[in-house]
């Protein structure tokens, strides 16, 4: 009877041993399908996943936000200017919530010198966001406590938030548009290759007047869920001693953000950071409408370099970044600028000469 008791305690836990792999093997082949599955675009979980390739704490600006900013921060400008070592881990649209799990994720590998926080969700007032921009924004977390915050954090139900963590429900009606790609890992960043830091082309030209605007103080409030996780930020960043600045980048259709922006900057105030509006009537610097712009909101490629040369010289000024061109662990930084601009003639936005 003695020796029926720890052969009884081996099976069970040689039960519990077989239950944890299945377990984890379960994970890994739901995780890898809805990988497989998800669409892999530059402007979704691209970013996320590329980040994770690159050399550790080599990343001096880290730039959060929208399409506003992964198509203003030219960080290959950037590069090739002013040795800035600059990433936009960025997505369409991407809301406050999105962009906190992304830092916190990002914050795991690499210590940024400054944070660049697009303003544009500040005008958001929906308080989770759609299936598309869920999927887009947190399939490329591979931390599992980041992932699934961000997924509670953009669902509107529970029930949908389990949905996107299981992960294939979500994303297997793409199965018509599997390719011999889809199972690579990591992406090749929709043909940019792994050097590549974030930054997407718009392009395209539409003309716009210069806008003319009613500059004031008023300020709108930020919806309810975009002020929390605002501050999450502002908390994080100040936590780790690494200063935020707010970007309001420029585009013709500004004039309904300024009320918004206006409350943002003051909320970033009470934390001790500031930003620069690069709407400002007197902040001109070369930006011309009827060039520099893709759409209504967009920088293209040629507004993208004129837009980063000045916020190149604006962050050299206010945070002393070092030139890192020339160190041997920035080489991917050369690689990319290097491709990016032998290709820059194809791009019909691209600058000519008069």
């Amino acid at each position: 009877m003695q020796k029926s008791i720890p052969s009884r305690r081996k099976k069970l836990a040689l039960f519990w041993a077989r239950l944890v792999c299945f377990a984890l093997i379960l994970l890994i082949v739901l995780l890898y399908g809805a990988y497989v599955f998800a669409p892999k675009y530059a402007y979704g979980m691209c970013p996320m996943l590329n980040l994770y390739f690159q050399p550790r704490n080599t990343v001096d600006v880290l730039s959060l936000g929208t399409s506003l900013a992964y198509c203003g921060v030219n960080t290959n400008t950037l590069w090739q200017e002013y040795g800035i070592a600059a990433y936009n881990l960025c997505s369409a649209e991407q809301p406050f919530w999105v962009s906190y799990y992304a830092l916190r994720e990002a914050l795991k590998t690499q210590t940024p010198r400054v944070i660049l926080l697009d303003t544009r969700p500040a005008v958001y007032q929906q308080e989770h966001s759609t299936w598309a921009r869920t999927v887009l924004g947190t399939y490329g977390i591979l931390g599992l406590e980041n992932r699934v915050g961000a997924m509670l954090a953009c669902a509107e139900t529970p029930g949908d938030a389990l949905r996107y963590i299981i992960g294939l429900p979500q994303v297997h009606k793409y199965y018509p548009e599997i390719t011999p790609d889809a199972f690579r890992f990591p992406p090749d960043n929709e043909g940019r290759g792994g050097n590549w830091k974030g930054y997407i082309e718009e392009d395209a030209v539409h003309q716009y007047a210069r806008p003319s605007l009613v500059w004031s103080k008023e300020e709108e409030p930020l919806g309810a869920k975009q002020e929390t996780y605002a501050r999450k930020i502002f908390e994080l960043a100040k936590a780790r001693g690494i200063p935020v600045l707010l970007v309001a980048f420029p585009n013709p259709d500004y004039k309904m953000d300024h009320a918004y922006c206006n409350r943002l900057f003051a909320i970033a105030a009470e934390y001790g950071f500031d930003g620069i509006n690069y709407n400002l009537p007197t902040l001109r610097f070369g930006l011309n409408f009827t060039k520099d712009f893709a759409d209504w909101e967009h920088l293209n490629v040629r507004g993208s370099m004129n837009f980063s040369r000045k916020l190149g010289t604006d962050l050299m000024a206010a945070f002393s970044l070092p030139d890192r061109r020339g160190d041997i662990a920035y080489a991917s930084y050369d690689a990319a600028a290097a491709d990016w601009y032998a290709r820059l003639a194809d791009f019909q936005s691209a600058p000519k000469e008069d």
